[in-house]
């Protein structure tokens, strides 16, 4: 079956190309932004990592093909500033070219530059931001990524799957996206019939989170969720242990690198997940993408967003190809009604123009090593 797959996809990426190989003979700008500098840089860094590594594939294969079309990417810092973001999609947008965007990388900048693309009508796909309201009312805006609802859903049915009853919530006050996923999970809790023990919350800046978790720990949960990202997940991690607290903490995509800020690795297996992505999966693209990543990168993949960034290029180079031209509408139309075989996943966009797809859930071993557990998905 895998080399069955393998050779459709070969056959018909290569139709694509030969068929657009005369029609395209240019060099297609494909914009791009997120923070590449400040506290979530690794976040913006992973995106355009996984974005060019596409780039550079499908270039390859179009110079094989005889092709003189070519991909461009052009990913600038915008320093996780909402104003700035804007700048950047207007200056690659209008004084570089780009036909397609590709971002932003955090949601509160990406709500900003949905609004833009759309008023322009150009297609835009986001790796990252997974707030709700990015792709609503937004016709080309896409996701290859999540969105908040679907994550706190899902691990609010992890939680009851396994028996738990009796669930607490931790989160960022001033983060959407920790809002997002706190109020969904607490939601969805109290849908399957679960207590809500307790629901804390505190500054993304934060040093210490004790008087929470004392809170949090006098109502004796049996789970703790933490919609945080890995930085800060690690903190309340390490002072939950110095009190005493022994329950399992959940967490979403973002808490997926905390691994990089833990000291005490074993306390880690207390900690389950959900990802876009295995990146211990034996499956022949999973495998060369990690092969690829690493050979042009000198390093493993360790955030998902490198393979959905990944992802986000194939659909925009993909839907281009497709339509045979650089017509905004023509590859927003390409992006709505295909299916991609990504890294991933195979994709699909619903009405609401983000994936359909199950979530990875994942934990990790006393090494720090991720380990997969299941899919599951919002049903």
């Amino acid at each position: 079956m895998k080399k069955t797959r393998l050779l459709s996809m070969f056959i018909a990426v290569m139709m694509v190309l030969l068929i657009t190989s005369s029609a395209m003979a240019e060099t297609i700008v494909i914009g791009g932004a997120g923070p590449l500098t400040g506290g979530a840089a690794q976040y913006g860094i992973s995106v355009e990592q996984g974005a060019q590594l596409y780039i550079d594939q499908i270039n390859a294969e179009l110079a094989a093909s005889g092709s003189d079309t070519r991909f461009e990417l052009i990913f600038e810092d915008n320093g996780g500033d909402d104003t700035e973001a804007q700048n950047v999609y207007y200056r690659l947008t209008e004084s570089k070219g780009a036909v397609a965007f590709l971002g932003d990388v955090l949601s509160s900048n990406c709500k900003v530059v949905a609004e833009c693309a759309n008023e322009d009508g150009i297609p835009m796909v986001t790796a990252s931001s997974t707030s709700y309201e990015i792709t609503t009312d937004h016709p080309t805006v896409f996701r290859t990524c999540f969105l908040d609802p679907f994550q706190g859903v899902v691990m609010a049915n992890y939680a009851k799957s396994k028996g738990y009853t009796k669930v607490a919530i931790l989160y960022g006050n001033d983060d959407d996206y920790s809002i997002g996923l706190a109020d969904s999970f607490e939601e969805q809790c109290k849908k399957n019939g679960m207590e809500v023990t307790a629901k804390e919350s505190g500054s993304f800046s934060d040093m210490d989170f004790s008087a929470q978790l004392t809170k949090i720990a006098s109502t004796n949960p049996e789970v703790v969720f933490l919609p945080f990202y890995g930085e800060q997940a690690s903190m309340i991690l390490s002072r939950a242990a110095s009190i005493g607290m022994d329950v399992t903490f959940l967490g979403c995509d973002g808490i997926s690198n905390i691994v990089d800020f833990m000291t005490d690795k074993k306390l880690l297996t207390k900690v389950v997940y959900c990802d876009h992505f295995d990146a211990n999966s034996e499956t022949e693209i999973v495998k060369k993408f990690k092969a690829d990543f690493k050979a042009k990168y000198g390093t493993d993949v360790t955030l998902s967003f490198s393979a959905t960034a990944y992802d986000a290029a194939l659909v925009i180079c993909q839907a281009i190809l497709r339509a045979g031209s650089t017509d905004k509408a023509a590859i927003v139309e390409q992006i709505k009604t295909g299916t991609f075989d990504g890294v991933t996943s195979t994709i699909t966009f619903d009405d609401h123009n983000d994936p359909i797809k199950s979530a990875f859930i994942m934990t990790f071993d006393e090494s720090g090593n991720k380990t997969f557990i299941e899919l599951l998905g919002n049903e």
